[in-house]
């Protein structure tokens, strides 16, 4: 639950500072780790849309 709340939160442009204290994380390295899980799981999704699009 707590991941989710991160990865959304960030996804929907809750300000990095913001999360981590709404999780109570003590460093923001803690939380960035949810922003680059994010940027991977998008690139994933692009690349997923782009190899089956239509050329």
């Amino acid at each position: 639950m707590r991941h989710t709340h991160v990865s959304h939160a960030l996804a929907g442009g809750v300000p990095i500072e913001v999360v981590q204290q709404n999780v109570g994380h003590a460093s923001l390295a803690t939380t960035s780790r949810y922003v680059r899980a994010e940027a991977v799981r998008r690139h994933g999704a692009m690349r997923r849309w782009w190899a089956s699009a239509p050329h």
